[in-house]
């Protein structure tokens, strides 16, 4: 039977199961509680061997507590050494998705416009330019974004009529006007 979540003084080193406001079940040993934030880590198995999960909650989203179990084994509070390395290599990948996620959206365009930049990008490469669509390096798109709105130099048509010939059908995919 569920406990009421008021009466749990959630000690460190209990395993609890208990479920969330939303339903989800979880499972953990009380890593730390922090009374006057209310928050409750909680030091979950991981999916490989020797590797915990860290869970935050915040005790006004559980709903109720399932279980409430002294260990087995006396807690051990030591925490694991990080490898800075690592960190710094995840922060720097992060960092680069980031700024490539920032450069596909366009500054000041309308949603139709990066709908279409979106759309593009899916089989071309494009970048903004300001408020002007350019794919493949060679091809440009200004508003409002229509087929007739594709530029190209001569020594580039071929692919110019590739991009209207994509843009026209995605302009009829997205439902947009003025193909």
């Amino acid at each position: 039977m569920a406990a009421a979540v008021e009466s749990i003084s959630w000690t460190v080193g209990n395993n609890v199961k208990l479920r969330t406001a939303q339903g989800e079940e979880v499972s953990g040993q009380v890593f730390a509680y922090d009374q006057p934030s209310s928050l409750l880590v909680l030091k979950e198995v991981g999916a490989h061997s020797g590797v915990n999960n860290i869970r935050i909650i915040k005790t006004s989203g559980v709903q109720a507590v399932i279980s409430d179990a002294k260990p087995d084994l006396p807690f051990d509070m030591e925490l694991p050494a990080v490898d800075l390395e690592r960190c710094r290599k995840r922060e720097e990948k992060a960092l680069q998705q980031a700024e490539f996620d920032s450069s596909r959206v366009g500054e000041g365009v309308t949603k139709e416009a990066q709908a279409i930049f979106e759309s593009l990008a899916k089989t071309m490469p494009c970048v903004w330019r300001g408020k002007t669509i350019i794919v493949l390096d060679s091809v440009s798109v200004e508003d409002p974004y229509t087929p007739d709105a594709t530029h190209s130099d001569a020594d580039h048509t071929a692919t110019r009529d590739r991009v209207r010939m994509v843009l026209h059908r995605e302009r009829e995919r997205l439902g947009l006007s003025g193909n």
